[in-house]
């Protein structure tokens, strides 16, 4: 009887060692599996990147005017605003005839904070680099006589994002201020010419009732028209360069804003 029961004891001993060892083969397997399955796709996804960061690298999306660099180019433009600005610019899918992008090129090109936006395509043509000139418009100003700062976003949207940006600060080819002159007998008139392919420029000088302009300046004396009736001058002046005129004031205690100087 006593055999019996060694002899069972032993059976369930090497059925329970049995399936234990089964057990850890299972669980190993599914540990290879996993474990084959995620190297798998680390090995995908680097190889994937690599092939991205190589493509990306072969693109090119430049700008004569614009760049993706951290530091924003300046650039000044001189405009009457008599009509709208326009702000043009070219934009190239190869950065030198020896590294051209061939796929097509998406962009979109903004100028802020006010101004038109456009849409384009640049269409490869073998290994030669293409180009494309782009105009965007800038309505007329609130204060046409200020100096005013655009910025331009070329952005392409296929087959990368890539930015492009340039500033722009667009100023009145005459522009004038009139200094604070409450509680002064005269008001000081400053006219700023912006630079030119002219070496002078024609500038009217208009005032207000109750102002009278120095007579001994080299301005009104060398003026090439003067109406002291309807108060207005006609002069030349020397582009790129700043001029001051003092009105004499019959009210001291008035603030005469009403002093101006354009382009003729």
């Amino acid at each position: 009887m006593r055999d019996e029961s060694e002899q069972k004891f032993e059976m369930s001993r090497q059925s329970y060692k049995q399936k234990f060892v089964i057990t850890i083969l299972i669980a190993a397997l599914l540990l290879l599996s996993f474990s084959t399955s995620s190297f798998a796709s680390y090995i995908y996804s680097a190889v994937m990147r690599s092939y991205i960061a190589t493509a990306e690298g072969d693109f090119y999306f430049t700008s004569d005017l614009l760049t993706d660099a951290p530091t924003v180019p300046t650039y000044h433009v001189t405009h009457d605003w008599t009509t709208a600005a326009t702000i043009s610019f070219q934009l190239r899918n190869y950065e030198d005839q020896l590294n051209v992008s061939e796929k097509q090129i998406i962009y979109n090109a903004t100028a802020s904070a006010s101004g038109s936006s456009v849409n384009g395509t640049i269409n490869p043509a073998g290994t030669v680099g293409q180009g494309q000139a782009v105009n965007l418009t800038v309505p007329v100003p609130a204060n046409p006589h200020a100096p005013l700062e655009v910025t331009v976003t070329a952005t392409s949207t296929y087959p990368y994002a890539k930015t492009l940006r340039g500033r722009f600060i667009i100023s009145p080819a005459v522009s004038y201020e009139v200094a604070e002159n409450t509680g002064s007998p005269v008001a000081t008139l400053k006219v700023t010419l912006a630079q030119s392919a002219g070496l002078t420029r024609p500038v009217t000088i208009s005032w207000q009732a109750g102002a009278a302009p120095d007579m001994t300046s080299p301005i009104v004396i060398n003026a090439a028209s003067i109406d002291l009736v309807n108060r207005t001058l006609t002069t030349f002046l020397n582009t790129a360069a700043i001029y001051e005129l003092v009105f004499f004031k019959d009210n001291p205690a008035g603030n005469y804003t009403s002093v101006t100087a354009t382009g003729a």
